[in-house]
């Protein structure tokens, strides 16, 4: 009779009688279990030396079809695996979460690669009832908090750990490297001697020899145990940092393999009756895109002859949402122009009202010399005027100079300044670009708008939509928004968190005639981040004046904390960053596309890339270069504050310059605002893993107030 193929159903009820009972020694069982079914399956291929690992590997080779669910299973299951060593080496224990990881994965592996018996393993996987609700494990997770604990303290006493890191894994491959080429040796002094027992004097030179050569290499074992007994921090701060990424990627798969909205979500896309424009608000990774392409997919369904678009404000965030329509399957969106940005589909309308004309985003200075411009009494700032408040607020002739609209967040005219007086530059001015080839793209939308509102120029009905999507939109101008408007037959679905506005002040939706009122909902569960993650976002926002107090979001995933590196200078600082990306991938096994690096400046980032392929032999892009794809593999993301809006990414390394941004432009309180606005949606993008970069000698009081926290 044939030997059933494990694991058999006595071993299933052996396991479910552990669980509950102690999570370490349930979780070594359950990836004792997964290792026995492989070794049966895979016989002869493995033998009793054959490490676990290798084991895994085989088995994907021979079983697995390469899709990327099988892959990110895997993946899990090395990195999970190698926490039971805390058990197994030292016989300490692990945390309940650990072990709902471990029957995750189970039952995963079940599933996908038929294990007899699943029933019973299903039974095993009700206890991940409270994954399913979505709730913090805290109570339940006390050997993580530990480990969190002394994550914290070993990187506070050790500021080149990730370095100190690298260092101690070399050590220990040199150390294999040396115990293999003993044995080899001792294999080779054995099989000569055996090969000469007839010759006693020379059996006598081979043991002296085979002596001599053992002598040697203990002594070179000795010295480099001796080195790595020097880094054991680092070995208790990479276990840790492995225990604490694994299980944070393992739920978080979890959660992306569930497919479904949460109660909330759905609520909010069932409320959304295409009658009125709608609001959809949420903090950072609270899932407002997600909700939005759900809602786009409600509107296919049961409106098919209906038009519609998607449009969002960065290249970045098109793509993203592109790919994120192809992993729901959403058809229609993934057509193109369906997903777009806002330039493009503007620019069609542009294009039509301003024919034989150019469009860029160049804002074209000209007349600094002219007498009608320099005269003006706010001198050269009048172009601050023009591109940070007229032509984005869509300000009129008589709201300027007859009805004194406040200019909020300007720095303040002086007492008595004649804004009619301005105006005749700004009209001057105006009147110079009209006569222009090529028209900026903000003077062509204030143009279009008041030309639409003047009766002079209406949008053609085949350049019109009957429902139009926008994501991300605090970061799109009242100008803008008023054009959308104008573009669409029935109504705007719009999804936006001003907390993360960075490229200008806020302003009320009635100024974009928009009406929201009684129609916005608020999301509150944040998806993306893990509790430390979160904790210090909501932190900082907190100290941001004008904080949305609506969004209280919550999470519920236990992460690594995140760690906070202050260095001479940014040489220094990129070299730490680089440091960490390699310890990421060599160490706790994350993928190059699982790292964004953050940066302020485009040049900062274009030197991060040259360093990443010259020190890691690594490639790296920029999210928004045009080349870049969120499906290609083993490419760093690289990203700007502003272009990394709306996107998350499992590690996150940003680095904060010292520089005060926007003072020239904004008064000081506004300035701060948009300063944290950067910073809190940069801090905001990483799911498992967050590290920051900063000068020890800076002095900008939005970066000393995250450093205050995160100290």
């Amino acid at each position: 009779m044939e030997k059933e193929v494990p694991p058999s159903s006595e071993q299933i009820k052996r396991l479910k009688a552990l669980q509950g009972v102690d999570s370490g020694v349930f979780t070594l069982a359950v990836f004792s279990t997964l290792e026995g079914h492989m070794r049966y399956q895979l016989k002869n291929e493995v033998n009793n030396k054959t490490p676990f690992p290798d084991v895994l590997k085989t088995y994907r080779t021979h079983y697995s079809v390469g899709n990327p669910k099988e892959y990110m299973l895997f993946k899990n299951i090395e990195a999970n695996e190698r926490n039971t060593n805390f058990v197994r080496h030292r016989f300490e224990n692990l945390s309940a979460e650990e072990a709902k990881a471990a029957i995750y994965l189970l039952s995963e592996f079940a599933k996908i690669f038929k294990l007899p018996h699943e029933d019973l393993i299903n039974e095993l996987a009700t206890n991940l009832v409270t994954w399913n609700n979505r709730k913090s494990p805290l109570e339940t997770a006390q050997e993580l908090e530990r480990a969190n604990k002394e994550l914290q303290k070993l990187s506070k006493e050790n500021t080149d750990m990730a370095k100190k890191v690298s260092e101690f894994e070399e050590k220990q491959n040199q150390l294999s490297t040396l115990n293999t080429k003993l044995k080899s040796l001792q294999q080779d002094y054995d099989q000569q001697i055996a090969n000469n027992q007839k010759n006693k004097d020379k059996i006598d030179e081979l043991r002296r020899s085979k002596n001599e050569e053992e002598m040697k290499n203990r002594k070179a074992q000795q010295i480099i145990q001796e080195q790595i007994a020097k880094l054991s921090d680092a070995q208790t701060y990479i276990d840790n940092l492995a225990r604490m990424t694994s299980y944070t990627r393992t739920r978080y798969d979890y959660e992306q393999s569930l497919l479904r909205l949460t109660r909330e979500q759905e609520s909010i896309v069932n409320q959304v009756k295409f009658e009125h424009d709608f609001l959809v608000k949420g903090s950072a990774g609270t899932g407002k895109s997600l909700v939005l392409l759900k809602t786009l997919e409600k509107l296919i369904q049961n409106n098919k002859s209906t038009s519609f678009k998607l449009i969002t404000f960065s290249r970045s965030l098109e793509k993203y949402n592109k790919y994120v329509a192809q992993l729901m399957n959403i058809e229609n969106p993934v057509e193109k122009e369906i997903i777009t940005t806002s330039e493009d589909y503007t620019n069609k309308l542009f294009a039509d009202a301003f024919p034989g004309k150019g469009f860029s985003y160049n804002s074209s200075k000209c007349l600094e010399r002219d007498p009608v411009v320099a005269g003006n009494p706010i001198g050269k700032e009048i172009w601050n005027e023009i591109d940070k408040f007229i032509l984005p607020k869509g300000v009129s002739k008589k709201e300027y100079c007859d009805e004194k609209i406040n200019r909020t967040g300007m720095k303040r005219l002086q007492s008595g300044t004649d804004r009619n007086k301005i105006w005749a530059a700004v009209e001057a001015i105006f009147a110079e670009w009209d006569n222009q080839e090529e028209l900026s793209v903000p003077y062509a939308t204030y143009k279009l708008v008041s030309r639409i509102e003047q009766g002079e120029y209406t949008v053609p009905a085949e350049l019109k939509t009957d429902y139009l999507f926008v994501d991300e939109v605090q970061d799109l101008t009242v100008s803008t928004l008023r054009l959308l408007k104008y573009s669409v037959n029935g109504k705007l679905i719009l999804a936006g968190d001003n907390d993360q506005s960075v490229f200008q002040t806020g302003f009320a939706w009635s100024r974009a005639n928009i009406d929201v009122v009684g129609n916005s909902r608020t999301l509150n569960m944040n998806f993306r981040s893990t509790i430390q993650i979160q904790e210090v976002s909501e932190k900082y926002r907190q100290l941001m004046k004008g904080f949305d107090k609506k969004n209280c979001p919550e999470t519920f995933r236990i992460g690594a904390p995140v760690e906070l590196h202050e260095e001479q200078n940014q040489a220094e600082a990129f070299e730490n960053m680089l440091d960490s990306v390699n310890m990421c991938i060599q160490s706790l096994g994350y993928e190059p596309e699982n790292i964004c690096l953050i940066a302020g400046k485009r040049d900062y980032l274009l030197t991060l890339q040259g360093l990443l392929k010259e020190k890691l032999d690594l490639e790296s892009d920029l999210v928004n270069s045009d080349e870049f794809s969120f499906a290609k593999q083993g490419v760093v993301r690289l990203a700007t504050p502003q272009s990394c809006k709306g996107l998350d990414f499992p590690v996150v390394l940003y680095y904060l310059d010292h520089r005060a941004h926007f003072l020239n432009v904004y008064d000081e309180e506004t300035a701060d605002k948009m300063n944290r606005n950067m910073i809190y949606t940069a801090i905001t993008r990483g799911s498992e893993l967050l590290r920051i970069f900063m000068l020890k000698d800076s002095t900008s009081v939005p970066i000393d107030d995250l450093r205050k926290i995160l100290n």
